[in-house]
């Protein structure tokens, strides 16, 4: 047996809310009834569903213009997310729609990540476009810059102004840059101070050989003039 019952939610191949169809008495009972997609189609159900579509109705056109109000201000924005990435500027990692909306929300633009919209993987350093949609009929383009970590920056900029940091010899670096000048790689302590320590050292030894080089001729005469009275004897 058929019966009419008023669809309180749109039903694929049944119909659209707030419709009244026929449906079998029991797929109403067991299926559509207890799940609150429909009611049967008496009067005062259709008095409780044509209020609740007018309560709906406010609040859907209370947040399209809140959805609006925010689209238009992510339109109006250039973001721009910091990455780590290689001297080929491809990422350590990828720009995922959390990282998008964490970075909009430190900028006051509360932007849920499901509705951040990446067609393609974000892998590189780069300019890129992405759909930011809010409702079937509010969407915006947020314009959005991948950067190089401002950390990874500071540590590229300081072997800048250090080119001895890069193996470049001071020669080149002075001649190449005047304002290296004055900059050399300061020398290890002890360094100079014991190439004349050691060098002293060598000079006392060599003349500590020189003397005894020259006591043994003298010992060698004394012992000569000792044995030749003898001999005459």
């Amino acid at each position: 047996m058929a019966i009419k019952v008023l669809l309180w939610q749109t039903i694929d191949k049944l119909g659209k809310r707030g419709e009244q169809v026929s449906v079998a008495d029991g797929y109403a009972r067991n299926y559509l009834f207890p799940r609150r997609l429909a009611t049967p189609a008496t009067e005062g159900a259709s008095r409780e569903f044509k209020a609740s579509a007018r309560k709906a109705e406010k609040v859907e056109q209370s947040m399209k213009k809140e959805y609006s109000d925010v689209a238009r201000r992510v339109g109006e924005t250039q973001l721009s997310v910091e990455m780590l990435a290689n001297n080929e500027g491809i990422l350590f990692g990828s720009v995922t729609p959390s990282l998008i909306s964490d970075s909009l929300k430190r900028i006051g633009l509360d932007v849920a990540g499901n509705y951040i919209l990446i067609e393609a993987p974000i892998k590189t350093l780069g300019q890129y476009t992405v759909t930011v949609r809010f409702h079937p009929e509010v969407q915006s383009k947020l314009k959005l810059s991948v950067v190089r970590s401002g950390v990874e920056q500071a540590v590229e900029d300081k072997d800048e102004e250090n080119p001895f940091a890069k193996g470049i010899s001071v020669d080149e670096a002075e001649k190449g840059d005047p304002k290296m000048r004055g900059k050399r790689p300061k020398k290890q302590k002890g360094g100079e101070g014991g190439d004349k320590k050691d060098g002293a050292k060598g000079e006392g030894a060599a003349k500590g050989d020189g003397a005894a080089k020259a006591a043994a001729p003298a010992e060698g005469d004394a012992k000569k003039k000792d044995e030749a009275p003898a001999k005459a004897k």
